[in-house]
């Protein structure tokens, strides 16, 4: 019989080799109850459905802005409308189209994503090398009823796949969130090639699930969010930070708009 010392030894080997594949060779997790989790804690697979609904209708409008009152009416009309975050429902509600606002928002998907991994919607996880493509946002459209349609029969018969592949991915990116928040202060070279703002938004997916985030994110969005730092910035690349813009992220979105379809 498999002890819990055992079980959380084995955990902790997986994610320190994969971290260690990815480039992150110094991080050692020496508290193995850092590695305990209770699944009972999770959102539940409807909770998850419906936060992947609100960022997919949120991504459709960043780029058919006119369609803001519709998606408004079709959430509140499947009544999922209270699942909208306050700032998100500020954004849906009024005109405001704020640059910085825009490109929080068109990552966001990200986290869409990783949430349809969690729901066995999506088979495999992301690569942390890079974004979601156009292909797998392809994919994901396919797997997630039209924008405008009835939601009932998507939301509930939605189920978790096994809770600690869950975990260990939300472990994975944690620690790396927590490298390149320690890059920041001591101005050493990133090694890795992992995209810092593709990870940093699945790490907030993630803990959203686990109902994590509050203890956290506030700490962990100040560091890794620094627009001041390079290594941190958004809103254009940099030479620190290779990952696309704003101008860039609208131009991708803009390519695959044709999968979205918001029914009157």
């Amino acid at each position: 019989m498999t002890t819990l010392k055992v079980t959380l030894q084995r955990r902790k080997i997986r994610i320190e080799e994969r971290l260690k594949t990815h480039g992150i060779s110094e991080t050692s997790i020496s508290f193995l109850r850092y590695l305990m989790f209770d699944e009972k804690e999770f959102a539940t697979p409807y909770e998850v459905g419906c936060r992947i609904i609100v960022i997919y209708a949120i991504a459709f409008t960043i780029e058919e802005q006119t369609k803001k009152q519709s998606v408004v009416d079709w959430l509140k009309r499947e009544s999922i409308w209270e699942k909208v975050g306050y700032r998100e429902a500020q954004y849906l509600e009024g005109n405001e189209t704020e640059e910085e606002q825009i490109n929080d928002f068109s990552w966001q998907m990200e986290g869409a994503y990783i949430l349809a991994w969690t729901l066995n919607l999506i088979k495999e996880p992301p690569s942390p090398k890079v974004p979601v493509d156009e292909k797998q946002i392809e994919h994901f459209c396919s797997t997630v009823p039209p924008l405008g349609t009835k939601l009932g029969d998507f939301l509930g018969n939605l189920n978790f796949r096994k809770t600690e592949e869950i975990f260990e991915e939300n472990i994975f990116y944690e620690l790396t969130t927590a490298y390149f928040r320690d890059l920041l202060f001591s101005g050493k070279e990133d090694s890795t090639e992992i995209n810092r703002i593709a990870a940093f938004e699945r790490h907030k997916a993630l803990n959203w699930l686990r109902r994590y985030m509050y203890q956290r994110m506030g700490r962990d969005r100040h560091f890794y969010l620094n627009r001041q730092n390079g290594y941190f910035r958004r809103q254009q690349p940099t030479v620190h930070c290779q990952n696309p813009g704003r101008t860039e992220v609208i131009q991708h979105w803009g390519t695959i708009r044709h999968w979205f379809r918001m029914d009157e």
